[in-house]
């Protein structure tokens, strides 16, 4: 084949495929192959969707875990100071220990030994400033918002047994109530308790 030849057979081909009706052709196959936008529209409104509730309740989960293990905690520190009374644990020879809550400082409890009132051999049973061992703060957005029997509650473990004190009270005072500690989670508002009953059981709700 001539050069001339080979030319015009390379012309013939690049006029048939760049004509309207091929260039139309190709189009409609495409299209029948395709998305419409509509339908791209609709697809990204769902994706979006299902993942704006993903990620919703993704956080919803995260911040109820929060708070699982912040009431875990709290129980946990509950039982230290019984513990440490029960094992007659020595803080600047003071061995009664206990912890404070207060509606007034929501972020934060206090652990403390109860040191003995002067000229006596035992502490009041309940917290005084200078008695504090370790302050425990709340995980960021989880706070106290309730307590039980009072604004201020202390629970106190008096050795050797040991005997528990609420706010000063033993099981045989009539007047005896237990412990109630109620921690809210700021975004969901959703609650966990904690309770002490006069027999030093703590319970975790």
């Amino acid at each position: 084949m001539t050069f001339l030849a080979k030319l015009t057979l390379i012309l013939a081909k690049i006029s048939y495929c760049v004509s309207p009706v091929t260039m139309l052709r190709h189009k409609k196959v495409k299209i029948s192959n395709g998305f419409t936008l509509v339908e791209l529209l609709v697809s990204a409104f769902i994706i979006a969707l299902v993942s704006s509730v993903f990620m919703v309740n993704y956080h919803n989960t995260n911040k109820r875990s929060g708070l699982t293990m912040a009431k875990q905690k709290l129980a946990s520190d509950i039982r230290l100071a019984q513990n440490n009374s029960l094992g007659s644990k020595d803080y600047n020879g003071v061995n009664v220990w206990g912890v404070h809550f207060a509606l007034s400082g929501p972020g934060e409890y206090i652990i403390f030994a109860d040191k003995p009132v002067d000229g006596e051999l035992e502490g009041n049973k309940t917290y005084e400033a200078d008695e504090a061992v370790e302050t425990k703060t709340l995980p960021a957005g989880i706070t106290i918002n309730s307590l039980s029997p009072d604004d201020e509650v202390d629970v106190v473990f008096f050795p050797p047994n040991p005997v528990t004190y609420i706010n000063g009270l033993a099981v045989y005072d009539n007047q005896a109530r237990p412990a109630r500690i109620v921690l809210k989670e700021s975004i969901t508002n959703s609650t966990a308790a904690v309770t002490v009953n006069l027999f030093g059981l703590i319970d975790v709700e």
